[in-house]
Protein backbone atom coordinates (compact mmCIF):
# COMPACT_ATOMS: atom_id res chain seq x y z
CA UNK A 1 0.00 0.00 0.00
CA UNK A 2 1.34 3.53 -1.24
CA UNK A 3 1.16 6.77 0.99
CA UNK A 4 2.08 9.57 0.09
CA UNK A 5 2.52 13.18 2.46
CA UNK A 6 1.08 16.42 1.90
CA UNK A 7 4.81 17.01 0.67
CA UNK A 8 4.07 14.64 -2.06
CA UNK A 9 6.02 12.25 -0.82
CA UNK A 10 5.37 8.13 -1.35
CA UNK A 11 6.22 5.63 0.78
CA UNK A 12 5.29 1.93 0.60
CA UNK A 13 5.08 -1.46 3.14
CA UNK A 14 7.65 -4.41 2.47
CA UNK A 15 6.72 -8.04 2.54
CA UNK A 16 7.02 -10.26 5.62
CA UNK A 17 9.07 -13.55 5.28
CA UNK A 18 10.16 -16.19 6.70
CA UNK A 19 14.01 -16.38 7.40
CA UNK A 20 14.02 -20.21 6.00
CA UNK A 21 13.41 -21.01 2.33
CA UNK A 22 11.61 -21.56 -0.01
CA UNK A 23 12.03 -17.20 -0.08
CA UNK A 24 10.65 -15.19 -2.92
CA UNK A 25 12.53 -15.68 -6.04
CA UNK A 26 12.50 -12.14 -6.69
CA UNK A 27 13.89 -11.16 -3.09
CA UNK A 28 16.55 -13.23 -3.50
CA UNK A 29 17.64 -11.58 -6.67
CA UNK A 30 17.89 -7.97 -5.19
CA UNK A 31 19.38 -9.36 -1.90
CA UNK A 32 22.04 -10.40 -4.32
CA UNK A 33 22.08 -7.17 -6.28
CA UNK A 34 22.58 -5.47 -3.22
CA UNK A 35 25.94 -7.77 -1.78
CA UNK A 36 27.19 -7.33 -5.48
CA UNK A 37 27.31 -3.88 -5.18
CA UNK A 38 28.59 -3.15 -1.88
CA UNK A 39 31.11 -5.93 -2.51
CA UNK A 40 31.96 -3.70 -5.76
CA UNK A 41 32.24 -0.58 -3.39
CA UNK A 42 35.01 -2.87 -1.04
CA UNK A 43 37.28 -4.21 -3.57
CA UNK A 44 39.22 -0.45 -4.48
CA UNK A 45 39.69 -0.13 -0.80
CA UNK A 46 42.55 -3.38 -0.52
CA UNK A 47 43.13 -4.32 2.60
CA UNK A 48 40.82 -1.81 4.32
CA UNK A 49 37.79 -4.00 3.30
CA UNK A 50 39.69 -7.56 3.99
CA UNK A 51 38.56 -8.37 7.49
CA UNK A 52 36.23 -11.36 6.43
CA UNK A 53 38.11 -14.07 6.55
CA UNK A 54 39.29 -12.92 10.25
CA UNK A 55 35.95 -12.62 11.72
CA UNK A 56 34.78 -16.04 9.76
CA UNK A 57 37.48 -17.64 11.86
CA UNK A 58 36.51 -15.57 15.45
CA UNK A 59 32.67 -15.69 15.52
CA UNK A 60 31.69 -19.10 14.37
CA UNK A 61 27.67 -18.87 15.00
CA UNK A 62 28.04 -15.94 12.56
CA UNK A 63 29.99 -17.76 10.00
CA UNK A 64 27.40 -20.78 10.54
CA UNK A 65 24.86 -18.23 9.39
CA UNK A 66 26.82 -17.10 6.65
CA UNK A 67 27.38 -20.75 5.43
CA UNK A 68 23.37 -20.96 5.52
CA UNK A 69 22.79 -18.08 3.89
CA UNK A 70 24.90 -18.37 0.62
CA UNK A 71 23.89 -21.70 0.30
CA UNK A 72 20.28 -19.71 -0.57
CA UNK A 73 21.65 -17.14 -2.23
CA UNK A 74 24.22 -18.56 -4.13
CA UNK A 75 27.00 -16.56 -2.72
CA UNK A 76 30.54 -16.95 -1.57
CA UNK A 77 30.04 -17.37 2.33
CA UNK A 78 32.71 -14.87 3.19
CA UNK A 79 31.67 -12.69 0.51
CA UNK A 80 27.92 -12.38 2.55
CA UNK A 81 29.54 -12.21 5.52
CA UNK A 82 32.21 -9.03 3.78
CA UNK A 83 28.25 -7.76 3.26
CA UNK A 84 27.61 -7.76 6.29
CA UNK A 85 30.88 -5.84 7.83
CA UNK A 86 29.54 -3.18 5.80
CA UNK A 87 29.65 -0.47 8.79
CA UNK A 88 32.91 -1.70 10.15
CA UNK A 89 34.63 -1.19 6.93
CA UNK A 90 33.20 1.60 5.74
CA UNK A 91 32.97 3.61 9.36
CA UNK A 92 34.44 7.69 8.65
CA UNK A 93 32.92 7.86 5.41
CA UNK A 94 30.16 10.31 5.30
CA UNK A 95 27.37 7.65 3.97
CA UNK A 96 25.29 6.54 6.52
CA UNK A 97 23.02 8.72 8.27
CA UNK A 98 19.78 7.48 10.20
CA UNK A 99 17.26 9.96 12.80
CA UNK A 100 15.91 7.94 15.63
CA UNK A 101 12.80 8.77 17.63
CA UNK A 102 12.53 7.00 21.04
CA UNK A 103 8.93 8.11 22.05
CA UNK A 104 6.93 7.05 25.12
CA UNK A 105 3.14 5.39 23.97
CA UNK A 106 0.11 4.76 25.18
CA UNK A 107 0.96 1.06 24.86
CA UNK A 108 4.46 1.24 25.55
CA UNK A 109 7.57 2.93 23.99
CA UNK A 110 7.73 3.68 20.59
CA UNK A 111 11.01 3.62 18.36
CA UNK A 112 10.75 5.29 14.61
CA UNK A 113 13.76 5.61 12.80
CA UNK A 114 14.69 6.37 9.18
CA UNK A 115 17.45 3.97 7.83
CA UNK A 116 19.74 6.14 5.79
CA UNK A 117 22.19 4.03 3.96
CA UNK A 118 23.74 3.15 0.51
CA UNK A 119 23.20 2.22 -2.04
CA UNK A 120 19.26 3.41 -1.00
CA UNK A 121 17.58 2.23 -4.15
CA UNK A 122 18.86 -1.37 -3.76
CA UNK A 123 18.75 -1.81 -0.11
CA UNK A 124 14.88 -0.29 -0.59
CA UNK A 125 14.36 -2.83 -3.53
CA UNK A 126 15.62 -5.88 -1.09
CA UNK A 127 13.74 -4.84 1.85
CA UNK A 128 11.77 -6.97 3.74
CA UNK A 129 10.39 -7.76 7.73
CA UNK A 130 12.40 -11.11 8.27
CA UNK A 131 10.67 -13.38 11.00
CA UNK A 132 13.52 -14.48 12.83
CA UNK A 133 13.65 -17.06 15.65
CA UNK A 134 14.36 -14.04 18.31
CA UNK A 135 11.70 -11.92 16.42
CA UNK A 136 11.79 -9.86 13.76
CA UNK A 137 14.60 -8.25 11.55
CA UNK A 138 14.07 -5.21 9.64
CA UNK A 139 16.54 -5.75 6.93
CA UNK A 140 17.00 -8.20 3.92
CA UNK A 141 17.60 -12.02 2.81
CA UNK A 142 21.13 -12.53 3.95
CA UNK A 143 21.13 -10.22 6.63
CA UNK A 144 23.00 -12.37 9.04
CA UNK A 145 23.55 -8.64 11.60
CA UNK A 146 21.12 -6.27 12.21
CA UNK A 147 20.31 -2.76 12.04
CA UNK A 148 16.90 -2.89 13.20
CA UNK A 149 15.50 -4.95 15.33
CA UNK A 150 12.79 -6.36 17.40
CA UNK A 151 13.19 -9.28 19.92
CA UNK A 152 10.22 -11.59 21.11
CA UNK A 153 11.48 -11.19 24.87
CA UNK A 154 10.47 -7.16 24.97
CA UNK A 155 12.72 -5.20 23.45
CA UNK A 156 14.51 -3.36 20.21
CA UNK A 157 17.28 -2.06 19.10
CA UNK A 158 18.68 0.33 16.39
CA UNK A 159 21.78 1.94 15.05
CA UNK A 160 22.92 5.07 14.14
CA UNK A 161 26.35 5.50 12.27
CA UNK A 162 28.89 7.98 14.02
CA UNK A 163 32.07 8.26 12.36
CA UNK A 164 35.69 8.07 14.67
CA UNK A 165 38.17 5.33 16.03
CA UNK A 166 37.62 1.72 15.12
CA UNK A 167 39.38 -1.49 16.47
CA UNK A 168 39.78 -4.78 14.98
CA UNK A 169 39.60 -6.59 18.06
CA UNK A 170 36.23 -5.42 18.91
CA UNK A 171 32.91 -7.35 17.84
CA UNK A 172 31.56 -6.23 14.80
CA UNK A 173 28.73 -3.99 14.91
CA UNK A 174 25.83 -5.76 12.72
CA UNK A 175 26.93 -8.69 13.88
CA UNK A 176 27.13 -7.36 17.59
CA UNK A 177 23.60 -5.95 17.42
CA UNK A 178 22.43 -9.64 16.33
CA UNK A 179 23.91 -10.85 19.35
CA UNK A 180 21.80 -8.66 21.43
CA UNK A 181 19.02 -9.88 20.22
CA UNK A 182 20.14 -13.64 19.97
CA UNK A 183 20.91 -13.72 24.05
CA UNK A 184 19.76 -10.71 25.81
CA UNK A 185 16.80 -11.75 28.20
CA UNK A 186 14.93 -8.17 28.79
CA UNK A 187 15.77 -4.25 28.12
CA UNK A 188 18.23 -4.80 31.23
CA UNK A 189 19.98 -6.94 29.76
CA UNK A 190 19.93 -6.01 26.34
CA UNK A 191 21.01 -2.45 27.22
CA UNK A 192 23.87 -4.13 29.81
CA UNK A 193 25.17 -5.54 27.07
CA UNK A 194 25.39 -2.43 24.65
CA UNK A 195 27.17 -1.08 26.86
CA UNK A 196 29.34 -3.45 28.04
CA UNK A 197 30.72 -5.08 24.84
CA UNK A 198 34.32 -3.89 23.33
CA UNK A 199 32.95 -3.14 19.83
CA UNK A 200 34.76 -2.97 16.96
CA UNK A 201 33.29 0.44 15.65
CA UNK A 202 31.77 2.98 17.54
CA UNK A 203 27.51 4.22 16.87
CA UNK A 204 25.04 5.04 19.01
CA UNK A 205 22.73 2.21 19.67
CA UNK A 206 18.99 3.03 20.95
CA UNK A 207 17.50 0.58 22.88
CA UNK A 208 13.65 0.60 24.30
CA UNK A 209 11.35 -1.96 26.07
CA UNK A 210 7.90 -2.46 27.10
CA UNK A 211 7.76 0.51 29.55
CA UNK A 212 7.68 3.88 29.00
CA UNK A 213 10.87 4.90 30.90
CA UNK A 214 12.42 1.75 29.32
CA UNK A 215 13.87 3.53 26.56
CA UNK A 216 17.68 4.42 25.92
CA UNK A 217 20.52 5.99 23.71
CA UNK A 218 24.12 4.21 24.13
CA UNK A 219 26.87 6.59 22.83
CA UNK A 220 29.56 3.93 21.80
CA UNK A 221 33.14 4.01 20.79
CA UNK A 222 34.61 1.13 20.65
CA UNK A 223 35.84 1.09 24.50
CA UNK A 224 33.51 3.85 26.13
CA UNK A 225 30.28 4.78 26.48
CA UNK A 226 27.69 7.29 27.83
CA UNK A 227 24.02 6.05 28.15
CA UNK A 228 21.11 9.10 27.54
CA UNK A 229 18.24 7.62 29.41
CA UNK A 230 14.62 8.69 29.05
CA UNK A 231 13.49 11.12 31.91
CA UNK A 232 9.81 11.07 32.39
CA UNK A 233 7.78 11.13 29.19
CA UNK A 234 10.40 13.35 27.50
CA UNK A 235 11.39 11.79 24.23
CA UNK A 236 14.88 10.77 23.07
CA UNK A 237 16.34 11.64 20.09
CA UNK A 238 19.40 10.37 17.87
CA UNK A 239 20.97 11.75 14.32
CA UNK A 240 24.79 10.86 13.80
CA UNK A 241 26.40 13.06 16.18
CA UNK A 242 27.45 12.11 20.00
CA UNK A 243 25.50 14.21 22.79
CA UNK A 244 26.98 13.05 25.38
CA UNK A 245 30.37 11.97 25.17
CA UNK A 246 31.70 14.94 23.39
CA UNK A 247 30.22 18.54 22.46
CA UNK A 248 27.18 17.90 19.84
CA UNK A 249 27.47 19.15 16.58
CA UNK A 250 24.69 21.37 15.11
CA UNK A 251 22.55 18.81 13.24
CA UNK A 252 19.12 20.53 10.97
CA UNK A 253 17.58 17.45 11.33
CA UNK A 254 17.87 16.70 15.12
CA UNK A 255 16.63 20.31 15.30
CA UNK A 256 13.68 20.05 13.46
CA UNK A 257 12.68 16.53 14.95
CA UNK A 258 13.04 18.16 18.60
CA UNK A 259 11.02 20.98 17.17
CA UNK A 260 7.74 18.83 15.81
CA UNK A 261 8.08 16.06 18.29
CA UNK A 262 5.19 15.41 20.55
CA UNK A 263 3.39 17.98 17.83
CA UNK A 264 2.46 15.00 14.80
CA UNK A 265 3.15 11.30 14.54
CA UNK A 266 6.39 9.86 14.17
CA UNK A 267 6.10 8.64 10.63
CA UNK A 268 5.09 12.38 9.22
CA UNK A 269 8.65 13.96 10.87
CA UNK A 270 10.78 11.29 9.42
CA UNK A 271 9.29 11.70 5.89
CA UNK A 272 9.56 15.60 5.80
CA UNK A 273 12.03 17.19 3.88
CA UNK A 274 13.94 18.07 6.59
CA UNK A 275 14.67 14.75 7.48
CA UNK A 276 14.58 12.89 4.47
CA UNK A 277 18.28 12.60 2.78
CA UNK A 278 19.22 11.37 -0.66
CA UNK A 279 20.01 7.73 0.90
CA UNK A 280 17.02 7.02 2.96
CA UNK A 281 16.41 3.40 2.36
CA UNK A 282 14.02 2.37 4.94
CA UNK A 283 11.00 4.11 7.57
CA UNK A 284 10.85 1.44 10.46
CA UNK A 285 7.81 1.45 13.14
CA UNK A 286 8.55 -0.60 15.90
CA UNK A 287 6.82 -1.70 19.55
CA UNK A 288 7.75 -4.08 21.94
CA UNK A 289 4.88 -3.99 24.31
CA UNK A 290 2.64 -4.66 21.65
CA UNK A 291 5.19 -6.56 19.01
CA UNK A 292 4.36 -5.07 16.11
CA UNK A 293 6.91 -4.10 13.65
CA UNK A 294 6.07 -1.90 10.70
CA UNK A 295 8.77 -1.17 7.16
CA UNK A 296 7.91 1.46 4.51
CA UNK A 297 10.74 2.62 1.36
CA UNK A 298 10.48 4.86 -0.56
CA UNK A 299 8.32 4.57 -3.69
CA UNK A 300 10.56 6.19 -5.84
CA UNK A 301 13.09 3.97 -5.30
CA UNK A 302 11.39 1.15 -6.35
CA UNK A 303 10.82 1.05 -10.20
CA UNK A 304 12.81 -0.99 -12.57
CA UNK A 305 14.44 2.08 -14.72
CA UNK A 306 15.78 3.02 -11.35
CA UNK A 307 19.20 1.51 -10.89
CA UNK A 308 21.88 3.47 -8.39
CA UNK A 309 25.55 2.45 -8.98
CA UNK A 310 27.66 3.79 -6.55
CA UNK A 311 31.25 3.83 -6.67
CA UNK A 312 34.35 4.57 -4.32
CA UNK A 313 35.11 8.06 -5.55
CA UNK A 314 31.06 8.44 -5.01
CA UNK A 315 32.12 7.56 -1.72
CA UNK A 316 35.06 9.66 -0.87
CA UNK A 317 33.07 12.24 -2.69
CA UNK A 318 30.99 12.78 0.28
CA UNK A 319 32.94 13.02 3.01
CA UNK A 320 32.72 15.53 4.97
Amino acid sequence: MKTTTVQGYSYESVPSVEAKPPFPPELLEKSRNFLESTLAVFRPLGPRADIAPGVFTRFPVHAGRARNAAGVLGVDPCDLLAGNLCYDVLMGLSLMGCSTLALPGEDGPVLARNMDWFPAEKIAKASCLVQEDYGVNAGFLGMIGSVTGLSKRGFCVCLNAVFGETDPEGYPMLLFLRHILDTATDYQEALSMTVEEHLMSGGIITVIGTRNHERAIVERTPTRNMVRSAKSDEPLLATNHFRALCKPESCERYAFMSQKVGTQPPMEILTNRRVLQEITAQHVVMCPATQSAEMYVPSHLLPDDVDERVTTADLFGLIG
